[in-house]
């Protein structure tokens, strides 16, 4: 394969000119001399009171722009990292770049500091600086998380262990997956060697051979650097429980409900309307390999698609005007911003050797562009995907021009623009009267498959991560006992909806969810997400296209308040409430009616 064949797809251009070319090495320099800067300027202020509040005003509005040029380094080297992990100079670059922003994160060291010990009018004073408008609220996290925090000279120290501790153990994570492969043994076909990146995409194939082959293969991948792996994830979960111990944390969940902007009893509401409605799921499953011809399904088939005789390919041209279109029925400025990506070549979607595992969208509010990786397999899945992500970077055009510290929503929230996307483009399908019946069915089993995932896998992802840190608090967790834990969890989640025999004890190896070190519980925040945004969704589609003004509001705020007040204000809904999650979850149990319908006419 020649070389300009397995170049990304995606132009980073406007990023930086070139990979450590020379605008990039000066972007670096003078990052790195800023910071320095602003550190002199931090040690010489007086502490915050009401007479000094302009001149902490000034500080923190340089400091919210050398976070956002942080920022944007950070996820150009991401991108160039995801695209290609065998490059071994984008490695070395992404640690050093890392290294480096250790100095940046000792300022706010000295900021949280400086805001917990302030009198509360000091800082009313600092908040009512007209420089820090619509900062407010970061600021007030900012003082909040002071609360639990050691010493600043241990907190800096920690911010410098980090970058050859936790953060590198993650680093390890994305290189080891990224350049993984296993031989691929279908019977009376060759072995063929394939990234472990595929895999997913072979998950997805009507053939139930090449799909338990392509589990079991990958999963002999993870096995081989089990070991590794699961260091990995002890040195990450080792590293937080004792920083949070350290800190005066009372429960390893309370930072990632902080993070997540939501409190314990929104979280508590939600698991438990999730697992009071978690037996639709089940049956669906359990009807689905009824119809695969099994009793129950393996884990590995939970994303096959029905036996009908047509599979869909779609190529990426086609996908692009599905999308395009899609959007244009209901929402034509996202439909406009969609053209705008793909003209612009912000997608990075063709499949290749060294791509890394995954989908996700990174937005530069330096220079409010996103980009938005994906392998694109040609399939159903891959199509709503796509929607997804660039729903992600609808929501940073909306949040255009806001100030970086207002763009910085939690994960709880960040589901709402990608699943909104999603949803437009499978119900334009489903609404099609020319979608034919095989079609329609398969679309719909789709929607059943994520409904499962949200109300089955993520609670499962939780269980086990929430039990590994129980444990982990007693000292690490051998391959085998993290194993154990993985089973146990999908027991607990899926019932008997699956066969015994054929769960997936490598899931907390191939998950890389496990193994992000800039938060934790990477994964209650997704069913959060999708069940707050399909509310969303219905509502939009019973108020028309009036709520649109509404929902864009609601995107502007979410990184401005609480979940619970961002829903509130935008909304009026109480997420501590059952109804706001029961009524989604109704929307679910409906899908799963029509899902059942459908393949029935098929019969």
């Amino acid at each position: 394969m020649s070389a300009a064949a397995v170049q990304p797809d995606w132009d980073m251009s406007p990023y930086f000119d070139a990979f450590d070319g020379p605008s990039y090495r000066e972007f670096r320099a003078s990052l790195a001399t800023d910071v320095a800067a602003l550190q002199r300027e931090l040690d010489g202020l007086p502490p915050l009171s009401p007479d000094s509040a302009p001149d902490w005003a000034r500080l923190l509005e340089r400091l919210e722009e050398l976070s956002s040029r942080t920022a944007h380094l950070a996820g150009y080297l991401g991108c160039l990292s995801a695209a290609d992990s065998r490059n071994e100079a984008i490695a070395r670059e992404n640690a050093s770049a890392a290294a480096a922003r250790a100095d940046y994160e000792k300022l706010f060291v000295h900021v949280r500091a400086a805001l917990g010990d302030a009198s509360p009018g000091a800082f009313e004073a600092l908040t009512a600086q007209p420089a820090l408008d619509g900062a407010a609220y970061f600021l007030t996290r900012l003082r909040r998380s002071a609360e639990e925090r050691m010493e600043p000279e241990l907190e800096a120290l920690a911010a410098d262990l980090a970058v050859t501790g936790i953060h590198a153990w993650g680093r390890l994570y994305d290189q080891i997956s990224g350049r993984l492969e296993f031989d691929l043994e279908r019977p009376g076909k060759a072995p063929e060697r394939t990234p472990v990146a595929v895999t997913r995409s072979l998950l997805e194939s009507p053939d139930a051979a090449l799909r338990k082959a392509a589990l079991e293969g990958s999963n002999r991948a993870w096995e081989s650097v089990g070991d590794v792996l699961a260091a990995c994830l002890n040195a990450i979960a080792g590293t937080r429980l004792e920083l949070y111990e350290r800190r005066g944390c009372g429960h390893f969940l309370e930072p990632a409900l902080f993070d997540a902007g939501i409190g314990q009893k929104t979280l508590d509401t939600l698991l438990g309307c999730v697992d009071a409605r978690a037996g639709v799921a089940r049956r669906y499953l359990v009807e689905k390999a009824s119809v695969l011809g099994k009793a129950r399904l393996g884990f590995q088939d939970l994303m096959a698609p029905l036996p009908v005789s047509s599979h869909e390919r779609i190529p990426w041209p086609q996908a692009r005007e599905r999308v395009r279109e899609a959007f244009a029925r209901f929402y034509p400025a996202l439909a406009d911003f969609a053209h705008e990506a793909f003209e612009h070549r912000w997608i990075d979607w063709s499949p290749r050797p060294g791509k890394r595992p995954g989908g996700f969208c990174s937005t530069s509010s330096w220079i409010d562009e996103s980009r938005v990786f994906i392998t694109y397999n040609e399939t159903l899945g891959d199509l709503s995907t796509l929607a997804h992500e660039l729903g992600h970077a609808f929501h940073g055009r909306v949040m255009k021009g806001m100030r970086p510290w207002a763009r910085r929503y939690p994960m709880t929230l960040a589901e709402t623009a990608s699943t909104f996307a999603e949803q437009l483009v499978i119900d334009a399908v489903l609404d099609d009267t020319s979608t034919p019946p095989e079609q329609r069915a398969l679309i719909l089993d789709a929607r059943m498959q994520d409904a499962a995932a949200f109300l089955l896998n993520i609670p499962m992802r939780f269980h086990f991560e929430k039990a590994l840190y129980e444990e982990r608090a007693a000292g690490e967790l051998s391959v085998t006992r993290l194993q154990e834990l993985m089973i146990a969890a999908q027991q607990a989640c899926y019932g008997d909806a699956l066969a015994e025999g054929e769960l997936d004890p490598w899931f907390w190896a191939s998950k890389l969810h496990f193994y992000i070190t800039s938060i934790s519980f990477y994964n209650f925040p997704y069913t959060f997400g999708y069940l707050f945004s399909l509310g969303i969704f219905e509502r939009a589609k019973r108020e028309g296209a009036d709520f649109l003004g509404r929902y864009e509001e609601l995107l502007r705020l979410t990184g401005s308040d609480t979940a619970e007040e961002v829903a509130r204000r935008a909304l009026d809904v109480d997420l501590e409430d059952d109804a706001s999650w029961l009524a989604s979850l109704d929307a679910i149990e409906a899908d799963a009616r029509r899902c059942r319908d459908a393949v029935a006419r098929l019969s």
